[in-house]
């Protein structure tokens, strides 16, 4: 791994993992979509400058805990989605907007809310790569390798 929960809750100042364990988890598919992005230049030419090392290790911070609103997103909506059945018979869709548990009181909403990026790419797969992306554009843009090649640099590596 490139950086460890220290680095994240010391250098980053995370506070969205409360575990080591979800921490690596999450930090582990982080690191698995910066590789792919950056044609694996890490594993070889990882930067050497302090600054741009914190570059990569904070753009894996920052996607890590994307990833795991995206997935925290899902889980509730999976949880929350489903069907009503009438008291006539029909089915409808719903979704839980609270819960009692006293006199068992359930409440359901057609949809609404505030849209933010991680819920529309919890919903949206074309929505969530270009998130993910634009997390590693913005953190990785102008960041050198150890070899001085730009870390996004699509083609052939001049140096090996």
């Amino acid at each position: 791994m490139y950086l460890d929960f220290k680095y994240y809750q010391t250098e980053y100042g995370g506070e969205v993992f409360e575990s080591e364990e979800a921490f690596q988890r999450y930090a582990r598919k982080a690191e698995r979509r910066v590789d792919a992005s950056t044609y694996g230049k890490l594993s070889f030419a990882f930067p050497a400058a302090e600054k741009d090392a914190a570059a990569v290790k904070d753009c894996i911070c920052e996607l890590a805990e994307f990833l795991y609103r995206v997935n925290q997103l899902q889980a509730a909506a999976s949880d929350s989605v489903g069907v009503v059945k009438q008291a006539d018979g029909t089915v409808k869709g719903k979704v839980v907007t609270s819960v009692t548990s006293g006199s068992e009181s359930q409440g359901y909403s057609a949809g609404g809310g505030i849209a933010t990026i991680e819920s529309d790419a919890a919903k949206d797969r074309k929505v969530f790569d270009m998130a993910v992306y634009s997390i590693i554009r913005d953190g990785l843009s102008d960041v050198p390798d150890a070899n001085g090649v730009n870390l996004l640099y699509a083609g052939t590596y001049p140096v090996r």
